[in-house]
């Protein structure tokens, strides 16, 4: 009778069911694709940021506090004396510009060579904008078949730091 008893207790019981096993995120939807979420999301947070610098970026230049010259160009931009001449031949064209494969002649004749081809001239002033992207400036542009130095750049390339501070200390003795 006991036996009875004791089967009619233990099926009463239900089975205790065994905990689920904690899975990471990345288990849960695959390495690859937790990765590529991860990607993203980090890349937005820095798209942000990119966002926020522009506009403190020109809040500071339209207010007089941040002034860009030739010296923060040659720092910024150019790598070598290549990239001086490049923008040296833009800034003598004016506005009009040149064409790629204008200024590779000029590079050649100034250095003696024939190396420079107009694929180089593009590919360097590519580089030098996209160095430029972070505070969302451009130093030069295609108008037609031609490149020219932007506004930016003209103002910029133009300017030495020394006709700057004579410039803004004229500005206030006048007022």
């Amino acid at each position: 009778m006991m036996e009875a008893t004791e089967t009619i207790q233990t099926s009463s019981k239900k089975p205790e069911k065994p905990k689920k096993k904690y899975r990471a995120p990345w288990e849960k939807e695959g390495t690859y694709k937790h990765l590529h979420k991860d990607l993203h999301r980090s890349e937005d947070k820095l798209d942000d940021i990119r966002r926020t610098l522009r506009y403190i970026n020109k809040g500071l230049e339209l207010a007089g506090y941040l002034v860009y010259d030739q010296n923060y160009i040659h720092d910024t931009v150019c790598t070598n004396e290549i990239d001086v001449m490049v923008l040296e031949e833009l800034y003598s064209a004016g506005e009009d510009g040149r064409l790629p494969k204008d200024i590779a002649a000029a590079l050649n004749k100034q250095f003696h060579t024939r190396h420079y081809q107009p694929w180089h001239i593009r590919f360097i002033l590519r580089r030098m904008n996209r160095k430029l992207e972070l505070i969302g400036e451009r130093v030069a542009e295609k108008r037609g078949m031609q490149w020219a130095l932007t506004r930016f750049g003209r103002k910029a390339w133009g300017l030495k730091r020394e006709e700057i501070i004579e410039d803004t200390t004229s500005l206030e003795v006048s007022s």
